[in-house]
């Protein structure tokens, strides 16, 4: 009987990571994300204490996703909610940043003593900042390919973590630039490929073949 109930659930588990997963096919998460990331590259390269007033068009975003869903999406696969086991939590995007902040402030006063002070700064800004900045922002796709197995989110943390490494050591950019270059380029191909997959979400299921399905 035990082994019945846990075969029960895994076998709920697993349909319900299939329809997550789904979920995720429309391409709007990777529309938005690419909005949010060349927005926030735009007003960084501009000016690095502007960036954060990006963080406030989510507020815009939240809603707009949601209409689009209702818009575009639930008409033509319908309405699925689960509960907020596999959901963010607000509070680890929190700890996240300030372990960021902390990291960094660590690194820079690790390498200020080692090499000295100009070259610890130099090499904190050049290499490290962008190197440890991709490594962070490839945590959050990897966390969405761990939770709903898209091989698209490994393939984004993968470009994230050597984006931040390639484009300093190349000489493409360094420091803030070479932050800012990372966002951008990110944003552009995570915008670019959320707009096909779009295209070819709503080619894939018309209304009207969505609405005779139903009855």
């Amino acid at each position: 009987m035990v082994q019945e109930t846990v075969g029960h659930e895994l076998d709920l588990n697993e349909i319900k990571q299939r329809v997550q997963h789904a979920a995720y096919q429309d391409g709007l998460l990777e529309m938005f994300l690419g909005g949010f990331l060349v927005l926030f590259a735009v007003l960084f390269l501009s000016s690095p204490g502007l960036s954060g007033f990006s963080v406030l068009v989510i507020l815009v975003f939240n809603p707009l996703f949601e209409r689009m869903k209702q818009r575009y999406i639930y008409p033509r696969i319908g309405y699925v909610k689960f509960g907020k086991d596999k959901e963010a939590d607000p509070k680890g995007i929190v700890i996240a940043v300030i372990v960021f902040v902390i990291v960094l402030l660590g690194a820079l006063g690790i390498l200020v003593l080692a090499i000295g002070a100009e070259r610890g700064r130099n090499f904190w800004l050049d290499y490290f900042l962008p190197g440890f900045t991709g490594f962070m922002m490839a945590i959050g796709p990897y966390w969405l390919g761990q939770t709903y197995g898209l091989v698209r989110a490994y393939v984004f943390a993968a470009l994230f973590l050597l984006g931040g490494i390639a484009i300093p050591v190349l000489g493409i950019a360094t420091g803030y630039n070479a932050v800012g270059l990372l966002c951008l380029s990110m944003g552009l191909l995570a915008l670019v490929s959320g707009v096909i997959m779009f295209g070819r979400f709503l080619r894939r299921y018309p209304v009207e073949e969505a609405l005779d399905g139903n009855g």
